[in-house]
């Protein structure tokens, strides 16, 4: 299938589990994908080798999507290597499984920066490259309201 033929998916904590099964099919299905990843560089490389064996073309990108300033890192890299994004997956999220009476409130933060504040953060971030594709590649197009 080709469904998603010529467009770009970003796909956050695409290295393992559901995000590198969602990075796989969209490559299958026509996508260049974006293959974000916090910590396992390895992993995150043996997707982009099954994308690019697919006939898809990927870019691994580490970063921290609970931080603003790697989001804004990860959707540059991602417009500097395909001058768009179409999809975005906000797969990234953590656990910190134990009774709520010994729960840190750092480890309660991790997780809502993680499984919340990135989604908020990546969507943001793209909005404006999704609405208005050549502004990535023009600085003097009109800016979309959002």
């Amino acid at each position: 299938m080709t469904r998603f033929q010529g467009r770009t998916a970003i796909v956050t904590g695409a290295s393992r589990g559901i995000g590198r099964a969602i990075a796989l099919q969209l490559a299958a299905e026509g996508a260049n994908v974006v293959v974000n990843y916090n910590a396992n560089a390895a992993a995150a490389a043996d997707v982009a080798s099954a994308i690019a064996a697919s006939g898809a073309r990927a870019e691994v990108v580490q970063a921290d999507v609970s931080f603003a300033a790697d989001v804004e890192r990860l959707v540059n890299a991602a417009l500097g290597a395909f001058q768009k994004v179409d999809i975005l997956v906000n797969n990234a999220g953590i656990t910190r499984d134990q009774l709520l009476m010994r729960m840190s409130e750092d480890d309660f933060t991790a997780v809502l920066d993680t499984n919340l504040k990135s989604a908020f953060l990546m969507t943001k971030a793209v909005l404006r490259p999704m609405r208005a594709p050549d502004m990535a590649a023009s600085s003097t197009s009109r800016p979309s309201r959002v």
